[in-house]
């Protein structure tokens, strides 16, 4: 899969304790292949543990702290699926605010599968286009510089639309 706009590109993956592994190093292989730096934004300083599918999986380092973390020092944001992870980050303040600077700014967003319910939380981007789970399955829904999904993909066609919505800002500048 050519990801041709990620080349050099800083990428936060948003996560709390209990993020899908599998569709985790997916996005991870996918971006060092492309040349992007990913750069995990975790509620917990230090590591954060991602979920099998049956138990715990293996710890992550944290690059920043949610409390920290601010959209302008990254060129998009993914937030990967995994509904114990979800569960947690609805209740954090400073996810909802870094959610809803790289949305008021139209700056590259992905939200995977348990993600798009983030989209409630933050004033106005609810009523956004976005992938819910009666949508095509699989395909992922593009609002603008927002990609959706309903389900993570193997192939990670959602990264395919999210790296257009990255090259869509190349000559732009966007503030947060």
């Amino acid at each position: 899969m050519k990801l041709e706009h990620l080349s050099g590109k800083t990428i936060a993956i948003m996560v709390a304790s209990g993020f899908d592994e599998n569709g985790f190093i997916a996005i991870q292989r996918a971006l060092m292949e492309a040349g992007a730096k990913l750069k995990i934004v975790s509620r917990e300083a230090g590591l954060t543990n991602a979920w099998n599918g049956t138990g715990w999986g293996m710890s992550y380092p944290a690059d920043a702290t949610l409390s920290t973390a601010l959209a302008i020092d990254y060129d998009g944001l993914i937030i990967p699926a995994g509904k114990r992870h979800i569960d947690t980050l609805e209740n954090e303040a400073h996810a909802k605010r870094v959610l809803r600077a790289f949305l008021r700014e139209d700056m590259p967003v992905l939200l995977q599968r348990d993600a798009t319910s983030m989209l409630r939380l933050v004033d106005g981007a609810h009523d956004r286009l976005h992938a819910k789970s009666d949508g095509a399955e699989g395909a992922p829904v593009i609002d603008r510089r927002l990609v959706t999904t309903v389900a993570a993909l193997d192939v990670l066609a959602e990264l395919k639309a999210f790296d257009a919505a990255v090259g869509s800002v190349v000559n732009e500048s966007c503030a947060a």
